[in-house]
């Protein structure tokens, strides 16, 4: 019988004592989560499971010529250092994401005492966060990188983005350099998040609703790297999952046509009202209070209609506008279930991403999570 992980009970611990938690001040709540979650990463990074598991061989898929053991991997902001590659490999994970990383160093959010602050909201299986992206930087990261051992069927990713607070032009030269390093360092795929709720953007649309400045660094990036390196290793762009669903297809056509790999949809929320009517009414002071206190991207099941929404009409649009080169659909957003992923594959949707997911099944199932996802019904 596999010895159990300090990170097994702790996460179980939490998982029971939550309800009871959760029924603190709001913020008691938030004083207690967001120091705790960090410090709960650290530990889970450091932990293996007892021999690799592989994932059954129908869910492999290639793309771009990568071989990943399964269509589900975690999320950018799970292992923002570049730790935990071998936890995420040994699990059975189809793929491991580092980052986010920016070119210099970034402390990332604080708020009234709280540093990085979290919400828990387990009544819904959803959560908030107002994090900032703190990182070490692209050199430090990529370092780190270029040290793992890559294990076969569990591609190694980077998540990056520009420099919120420098001009557009020196971030997005910057930006590049980054994904110069990283590619250096042997990464399999890079993902560009352009979605991160919890820094300042500046926006200017132009007709047909896209992002002036976005088009710009998408444009510069296509010219002096993917064109360069042949897009070797690919380039996906993350977006929010509160894209306006009318620009998908000129959203689309621009991307495949400057050489992008594949879109991801997407990131957290920042449509407050609109998910408030999701939230269960016992978690609801807590939603209350932190998305007035910090704002912040809200994350989880209440996303899982949206994401799917998005993605699945991305790949529509590109099954009936076959691009030149690989373009693939990516979700991210409320995928806790084996039910989720098959969803996905029925729309043409390649690879999906889990962050409040994972952590709700590590704490049922432990480092045995994919295996009991996958293996369950067969």
């Amino acid at each position: 019988m596999r010895k159990i992980t300090i990170a097994e009970i702790l996460s179980l611990a939490e998982y029971k004592i939550r309800p009871v938690i959760t029924k603190l001040p709001p913020s008691i709540v938030t004083n207690i989560y967001s120091p705790a979650r960090k410090a709960f990463i650290k530990l889970l990074a450091r932990e293996t499971r007892t021999g690799t598991y592989m994932p059954p061989e129908s869910e492999a898929r290639t793309l771009w010529g990568i071989r990943f053991n399964s269509g589900i991997f975690n999320a950018a902001g799970m292992f923002k250092h570049g730790e935990g590659y071998y936890t995420a490999a040994s699990q059975g994970a189809g793929a491991y994401l580092a980052g986010t990383s920016t070119g210099a160093y970034r402390r990332g959010n604080e708020r009234k005492g709280v540093l990085h602050p979290f919400m828990p909201y387990p009544k819904s299986g959803s959560a908030s966060n107002w994090m900032g992206l703190p990182n070490e930087g692209h050199e430090s990261l990529a370092k780190r990188l270029s040290k793992i051992e890559k294990v076969e069927g569990c591609p190694l990713g980077v998540s990056v983005s520009a420099s919120p607070e420098i001009p557009d032009v020196e971030a997005v030269k910057e930006l590049v350099y980054g994904m110069e390093l990283f590619k250096s360092a042997n990464v399999d795929f890079i993902e560009l998040n352009e979605s991160c709720p919890n820094v300042p953007h500046d926006k200017h649309t132009n007709s047909i609703g896209l992002d002036e400045n976005l088009l710009n660094r998408l444009e510069y990036i296509g010219k002096n790297f993917i064109k360069r390196t042949g897009a070797n290793p690919p380039v996906i762009v993350k977006l929010t999952n509160d894209t306006d669903i009318q620009i998908i297809p000129a959203l689309l056509d621009v991307l495949a046509g400057l050489g992008f790999g594949a879109v991801n949809f997407g990131n957290t929320s920042t449509g407050y009202e609109k998910y408030a009517s999701m939230i269960n009414s016992g978690d609801k002071p807590l939603f209350d209070y932190f998305t007035s206190t910090f704002g912040g991207g809200l994350s989880g099941r209440i996303l899982k209609m949206r994401s799917f929404e998005l993605s699945s009409y991305a790949a529509s649009y590109i099954e009936k506008h076959p691009t030149s080169k690989e373009f693939y659909i990516i979700r991210t957003g409320g995928i806790d279930s084996l039910e989720d992923i098959r969803q996905s594959d029925e729309a043409g949707i390649a690879l999906n991403q889990w962050f409040t997911g994972y952590f709700e099944n590590f704490a049922k199932h432990g480092h045995s999570l994919y295996k009991h996802l996958f293996t369950r019904h067969n």
